[in-house]
């Protein structure tokens, strides 16, 4: 009511095509008979018209369009409303929406449904940057403690296992870092990150510790895959090396062979492995 009166039709109409968002409204059918903004994201450029249409028919996306369209038979069917965020790739990056939609009664009778469509980007990618930020080390652009640490307290399922983990440890990063100062240090880290982002499978996930010190995770592999993996990263660092900087690490990696294995216990193994290899590196160069 307004005023003591009722809104008419097209005073409906004239308040969501004036409202500051985009709203519509759908009848039982789910087809469209209001919208207040008609955005090119929904069909693509082709028909500027949406009245009297299901997102069915709208939608370029005929994925999305059925997706939407599955949503709103659930809501005329349970009376519940629903509310998301979707991604729509633009050339820019990406645009983010917020989609709320409720179910419309009048006198108990349901009469449709209601939207909202609210331009989310700006503080979506906001909200990534700064997950990336947190996760991410910025020295090397792997991931960083911290995301490890998310990781292994996650339960993972049966068919990602055997797990093998991979510790790494540069080796003379102090020395360089004390006689030709920090510079050159911070090179060697992102010339060892750059080669092991190279050489492990698209499914495994490399990380920067700290310091001197990376971790590599590699999903449903074998003692050795995770071997062969080793040696082709000492290879790699070798042939990277120049004059400017020599790439060298020490490397240990252990198993976890099901669920019920504890990832940190074996990092810890693979951590002992490490500075066993280590120990053997330092004897050969006396």
């Amino acid at each position: 009511m307004l005023n003591g009166e009722g809104f008419s039709f097209d005073q409906m109409v004239a308040f969501i095509e004036s409202a500051p968002a985009n709203i519509f409204f759908k009848d039982t059918s789910c087809c469209y008979r209001v919208v207040s903004e008609v955005c090119s994201l929904i069909n693509g450029g082709r028909d500027s018209s949406i009245i009297g249409k299901t997102d069915v028919e709208i939608w370029a996306d005929k994925t999305v369009g059925r997706r939407y369209y599955e949503d709103d038979l659930r809501i005329i069917e349970t009376g519940e409303g629903s509310e998301w965020i979707d991604e729509f790739p633009a050339p820019d990056g990406s645009l983010y929406f917020l989609i709320q939609k409720n179910p419309v009664y009048c006198d108990g009778k349901l009469m449709g449904i209601v939207g909202l469509v609210s331009d989310v980007t700006k503080q979506k990618r906001l909200e990534l940057e700064l997950e990336r930020l947190s996760t991410t080390d910025q020295l090397t652009g792997l991931y960083n403690r911290n995301f490890l640490e998310l990781k292994f307290e996650e339960s993972y399922p049966q068919d990602r296992y055997p797990i093998g983990l991979i510790v790494l440890d540069c080796n003379n990063l102090k020395i360089i870092n004390d006689v030709r100062g920090h510079k050159y240090g911070d090179l060697m880290l992102r010339r060892i990150a750059a080669e092991i982002k190279e050489a492990i499978p698209d499914d495994a996930v490399a990380a920067r510790l700290g310091g001197d010190e990376f971790l590599i995770a590699c999903l449903r592999t074998s003692e050795e895959e995770v071997s062969g993996l080793a040696a082709k990263l000492k290879k790699r660092f070798e042939l990277a090396s120049d004059d400017e900087v020599s790439l060298d690490a020490a490397m240990g990696f252990a198993i976890a062979g099901d669920a019920d294995a504890s990832l940190h216990t074996t990092f810890r193994e693979a951590d002992e492995c490490m500075y066993a290899d280590k120990a053997r590196s330092h004897e050969r160069q006396r």
